[in-house]
């Protein structure tokens, strides 16, 4: 017959074995929680970034399509915003416009870089000479107006103990 003493120490010693069990269970799931947590919460940045981005991008076409050249005396090259929250906390917004054209279609640009039918002076974007031969009408002359849309949203991660800033570009071409 087994002791009543020797029933009541292995007892203990079971019920602590279980409570170490647990806790060793409860550490691993509050670890991939958080895990979890913060993908998904990187996740959603990004994804609002390429969105905002798409967003901007066509309001700078928007924009560019309204600018009157003729009266401002200019070409529209760059728009800053804000998105969210003021402070740290929201998305900022930097947009630069590079035009490609003749001359005599974008007067007052500074920034143009097909000049009767020759790359110009913004140095910025030289892989585009391919592309603007294949589109060149009446001997070498463009007859149309494209934009270069560079739309680049800064946001910075809510995880990082750093906090640092986190870029997300887009580029687009596009066609007046």
């Amino acid at each position: 017959m087994i002791k009543i003493k020797h029933k009541k120490a292995f007892s203990m010693i079971t019920a602590i074995f279980v409570i170490v069990i647990m806790a060793t269970v409860s550490s691993l799931i509050m670890n991939i929680s958080g895990k979890t947590i913060k993908a998904t919460t990187q996740q959603y940045q990004k994804e609002q970034a390429a969105l905002l981005a798409r967003s901007y991008t066509e309001l700078a076409i928007l924009y560019a399509i309204h600018y009157d050249r003729s009266t401002n005396g200019d070409c529209l090259e760059s728009i800053t915003d804000h998105f969210g929250a003021a402070g740290n906390d929201g998305y900022d917004i930097r947009i630069n416009i590079k035009y490609i054209g003749n001359d005599t279609l974008l007067d007052g640009c500074t920034k143009t870089i097909l000049a009767n039918g020759t790359i110009g002076t913004a140095s910025d974007i030289t892989d585009t000479a391919t592309w603007i031969d294949n589109d060149t009408i009446n001997g070498g002359i463009n007859n149309t107006i494209s934009l270069v849309i560079d739309t680049y949203i800064t946001y910075r991660d809510f995880d990082d103990p750093n906090h640092r800033d986190i870029t997300f570009h887009r580029r687009t071409l596009q066609k007046l």
